[in-house]
């Protein structure tokens, strides 16, 4: 519950801060909310770091589409506040500590579940732009065969 409080925090001052309008913020704080939740319970469940950024971003990424159309807003502008907890900060912050401290093993640990984490939001992001690209070329074919 902390975490899901800590992220609506978060999510709200980094929506003021790239100046996401005052009628917007309310819908980068539930896909922030929506992205944590997914996360918190899938890693509560034993998914790996992977995983459960990649599933999260894929329904982030699906939520902001929908919303940008909906709202008629970019979906960038809901789309990146609602991933920022996703981001590895604490394991990128472990990973530079024990790079800096020679701790060879939980270097490696660490920066693994980095590059996870990266992973997982990179792809997530890349399956829906695809997807939304490929949906959209087809029903641009269809109206077109259909003129």
């Amino acid at each position: 519950m902390l975490k899901i409080i800590s992220s609506i925090i978060a999510i709200s001052a980094f929506s003021v801060i790239i100046k996401v309008s005052k009628n917007k913020i309310k819908y980068t704080v539930l896909g922030g909310t929506i992205s944590t939740i997914i996360s918190v319970a899938m890693m509560n469940n034993g998914y790996k770091t992977f995983t459960y950024t990649f599933v999260a971003m894929v329904i982030v990424c699906i939520y902001s589409e929908i919303l940008a159309r909906i709202i008629k807003t970019p979906s960038d502008i809901i789309l990146i506040p609602s991933s920022i907890p996703l981001l590895p900060g604490s394991y990128l912050y472990y990973t530079m500590s024990h790079l800096v401290h020679f701790n060879k093993e939980k270097f490696i640990y660490f920066a693994s579940q980095t590059i996870s984490a990266g992973l997982g939001i990179a792809l997530g992001g890349i399956l829906v732009s695809m997807a939304i690209f490929f949906i959209a070329d087809i029903k641009n074919n269809w109206v077109k065969k259909r003129n």
